[in-house]
């Protein structure tokens, strides 16, 4: 009896096809891309055909399979699209861009365009807007960030 359920006829049983979709599913949780999702639902669902036909032989198994992962598939990428509709906050996962339009005081002269600059509490590099080199002290406003490299422009 117990047999049955992980293999049927000649094909895999209802448990067999569980396992593999819970394997799937897993993965899918590990990679966070909704591909695995889908293929994971074709084994649920091959596993509800070796429930309900115990007698389905595997090539029969793996024809279902294949149709219900291109179900699958086509209907998930159809109907859960992903959500790109702008933020209403385009920095929220880019706390940097929140110090576009910040004033930064020049912690040293810049050289070649290229110094350090005190923004709020913490030091970071900039990099000047144009050819000036701000002096010492100068008070600058930092017009966008290239990674950890803050630019910047004379306020005023």
């Amino acid at each position: 009896m117990m047999d049955g359920l992980f293999t049927s006829g000649s094909g895999l049983g209802a448990l067999s096809w569980l396992a593999i979709g819970a394997v799937l599913l897993a993965a899918e949780l590990l990679t966070g891309t909704a591909y695995l999702l889908w293929i994971a639902t074709a084994a649920a669902l091959t596993a509800a055909i070796a429930f309900v036909l115990p007698e389905a032989s595997l090539p029969l198994q793996l024809v279902a399979f294949s149709l219900f992962a291109l179900a699958t598939t086509v209907a998930g990428r159809r109907f859960f699209k992903p959500d790109d509709t702008p933020s209403a906050d385009p920095g929220l996962n880019s706390p940097l861009q929140r110090q576009i339009g910040q004033q930064a005081i020049a912690v040293e002269a810049f050289v070649a365009g290229q110094g350090r600059v005190k923004l709020g509490d913490t030091e970071w590099r900039a990099q000047a807007d144009g050819d000036h080199n701000p002096d010492a002290g100068s008070v600058l406003v930092v017009t966008g960030v290239e990674g950890a490299v803050l630019q910047v422009r004379a306020a005023g």
